[in-house]
C-alpha cells in the first residue's frame, strides 16, 4: 500500500544557515510564498541542549572555507537537511554526505527547484523516521526475547522445569499482573523491580516454582 506524500508545508519552521546575499533572499522569499517560517542565520545557533526550534534546515555547503555549517551533527539528526551546493569540491561533498542531506539545490539560487528540494526532502525524512522506529522496534523485541530465554533457562537449570512449563509460568505470572513479560523474567532472574510493587493487594509478589 503506498504512503501519502507530503505535499504542502504551511507552518512549518525552517533554518536557513547561509550568507544574507542574493541567494538567501531567494530562498527566503520563496519559502514564505509556500507558507514556512523562516529564520536566517551565518551558523547554526546554540540551543543550550534544547531541543531545535526548526522542521528543516538548510545549510550552505560551500560555507566557511571548509568548515562546518552545522557543527554538531546529532544535534540535528532528528531533522530534514537540505545542501545548497555550488561547488562540487570532493570535500564540499563529502560534508553533504556526512550531514546526511535528505536532498539539495544547486547555487545560484533560483526560485524554481525549491519546491522540488523540499518536498523531497520531507518525504525522504519521514521515511527515514519509520525505517529508524522499526528498527528501534525490533531491537526491544528482540532484547525482550533474550531476556525471556535466559529467564527460562534459569529455571530449568535452578528449578528443574522443562522449557515449555518454565515459559508458561512466565507467561501466566505475567498475565495475572498484567505486565509485559519482558518485565517478569526480569523479575525472575533478580535484574528487575518487584512486579508486584504498586500493584494492590491482588498483584503479590510472585512465587517460583520449585
Amino acid at each position: 500500500m503506498s504512503r501519502s506524500i507530503q505535499k504542502t508545508f504551511r507552518g512549518l519552521r525552517a533554518l536557513v544557515i547561509m550568507a544574507p546575499d542574493s541567494g538567501c533572499q531567494t530562498l527566503e522569499r520563496t519559502l514564505r510564498k509556500l507558507g514556512l517560517e523562516v529564520t536566517v542565520a551565518p551558523t547554526m545557533p546554540t540551543t543550550g541542549g534544547t531541543p531545535v526550534p526548526f522542521d528543516v534546515i538548510f545549510f550552505d555547503a560551500d560555507a566557511n572555507d571548509g568548515g562546518d555549517a552545522i557543527p554538531d551533527e546529532t544535534a540535528v539528526a532528528e531533522f530534514p537537511l537540505i545542501a545548497l551546493i555550488g561547488s562540487e569540491a570532493p570535500s564540499r561533498l563529502a560534508r553533504v554526505v556526512q550531514n546526511r542531506a535528505a536532498s539539495h539545490i544547486l547555487k545560484p539560487v533560483r526560485s524554481s527547484g525549491i519546491f522540488t528540494a523540499l518536498l523531497l526532502a520531507m518525504n525522504e525524512h519521514a521515511v527515514r523516521m519509520r525505517h529508524k522506529h522499526v528498527v528501534q522496534t525490533l531491537n526491544r523485541r528482540l532484547a525482550g526475547r533474550r531476556i525471556v530465554t535466559k529467564a527460562v533457562m534459569q529455571m530449568m537449570t535452578r528449578c528443574g522445569l522443562s522449557e515449555e512449563d518454565a515459559y508458561d509460568w512466565l507467561r501466566r505470572e505475567a498475565m495475572q499482573r498484567r505486565i509485559p513479560m519482558e518485565d517478569m523474567a526480569r523479575h525472575a532472574i533478580g535484574i528487575g523491580p518487584d512486579p508486584a510493587k504498586g500493584k494492590g493487594p491482588q498483584h503479590s509478589r510472585a512465587t517460583r516454582p520449585d
